[in-house]
């Protein structure tokens, strides 16, 4: 997308006009993209307990719960890799002839892992469910080094709004002055892959799962302002 702003010629005085060159400029948006390979992977797996009592449940789960996360340790996943996404304690009802009666209480504890070396994810995910996650949401895999990438992208975005605006100068019979006077970084969203996981919770995993990386694309754009 561009456009041109052009200011109209004006008279010194009313006797006489003096010629000038009229200047105008042009805002052009600029885009880049490259494409990388993932070198960590963010899981969120988690361990949910039920029982009419919350305090057994609330046991249970803290023990099921220090279970994942030292088999997590034993496969090279650091503690600080280990991060409690959310714990939740929440009553659960039975509805008999339109009343509800208390149940008992469900308890979850969510993790979030990190997993840096991605030939671990498949071993990482064994060992949670071998040591009592029944719970599986999504598993992502990211960049450590989103920023330097990210520079990389805006480099080629600047180069692709400078290349559209000589381009364009060429075609309209001007000459673009470079550098920009102006350049306006615009917001990108940086979206991951992500991937659903799920299993039932008497799952007994016979083999780690071969958890394949998806290549990563990061994107840029700016608006730059030429003059001609």
């Amino acid at each position: 997308m561009s456009y041109f702003q052009t200011p109209f010629p004006y008279n010194n005085n009313s006797y006489s006009r003096t010629v000038r060159q009229v200047q105008g400029k042009m805002i052009i948006e600029g885009n880049g993209r490259i494409t990388v390979m993932p070198d960590q992977a963010i899981m969120n797996i988690g361990v949910m307990t039920e029982n009419s009592n919350v305090e057994i449940a609330q046991n249970e789960n803290s023990k099921l719960s220090n279970q994942v996360i030292e088999s997590l340790q034993q496969v090279g996943i650091s503690s600080h890799d280990i991060q409690t996404l959310s714990y939740t304690i929440q009553p659960i009802y039975d509805f008999v002839e339109g009343k509800s009666i208390l149940k008992g209480y469900q308890v979850q504890h969510v993790f979030e892992v990190t997993v840096r070396d991605l030939q671990k994810a498949g071993e990482a995910y064994e060992a949670a469910v071998s040591a009592g996650a029944n719970m599986a949401g999504s598993l992502r895999f990211e960049v450590s080094n989103k920023e330097g990438y990210y520079q990389e992208a805006l480099q080629l975005a600047m180069k692709n709004a400078t290349e559209k605006a000589m381009k364009l100068g060429q075609q309209i019979g001007v000459t673009i002055q470079l550098p920009p006077t102006k350049i306006t970084e615009e917001p990108v969203a940086f979206a991951p892959k992500e991937l659903s996981m799920s299993f039932a919770t008497e799952t007994s995993l016979q083999a780690p799962p071969p958890i394949q990386k998806r290549e990563i694309e990061i994107e840029a754009k700016l608006s730059a302002v030429f003059q001609y």
